[in-house]
């Protein structure tokens, strides 16, 4: 009795631990495919194939928003990067430097796998000194990979 009672207790910590590398696991072999993907359809400005892939909270501004109360911000993000110039370029640029597992910029309490773009904005020295001009972030939610998040540094 008492070893199962010690087993039980065994595998009830374990779970949680074996689930998140299960997870992280199918997060890496996705990436590689998603962020070509992502990549192929920022060069084309293929706003289609971008929103499918664009998380519905997609963050691109500070003070941005959901201005018309779709529950969806990736239109809003949208009609910033066509009225500020540049937006589109810049994407492209940070995306062309690559993206490293993210532990700067993460949200509190969030540790589904993430990652961010360019490599420095995973340095926090260089937040701080705000040595970088744009970031992407992507997060990996229900067994996919989502953009989640594109805007200037650092707020």
């Amino acid at each position: 009795m008492k070893y199962s009672k010690m087993i039980v207790l065994i595998l009830a910590l374990l779970a949680p631990q074996v689930a998140m590398a299960q997870t992280t696991s199918r997060a890496n072999r996705a990436w590689k495919p998603f962020f070509a993907s992502v990549r192929a359809a920022v060069k084309a400005r293929d706003k289609d194939a971008l929103m499918k892939m664009m998380s519905r909270d997609f963050y691109y501004l500070s003070s941005g928003g959901d201005e018309n109360d779709n529950q969806d911000t990736r239109d809003e993000a949208f009609e910033y990067w066509g009225a500020s110039a540049g937006s589109w370029d810049s994407l492209e640029k940070v995306l062309a430097q690559g993206a490293v597992p993210n532990v700067a910029m993460r949200e509190p309490g969030n540790r589904l796998p993430s990652r961010v773009a360019p490599p420095m904005a995973n340095n926090r020295r260089a937040i701080s000194n705000r040595s970088f001009e744009w970031y992407a972030i992507f997060e990996f939610r229900n067994n996919r990979w989502y953009f989640t998040g594109f805007t200037e540094c650092c707020e």
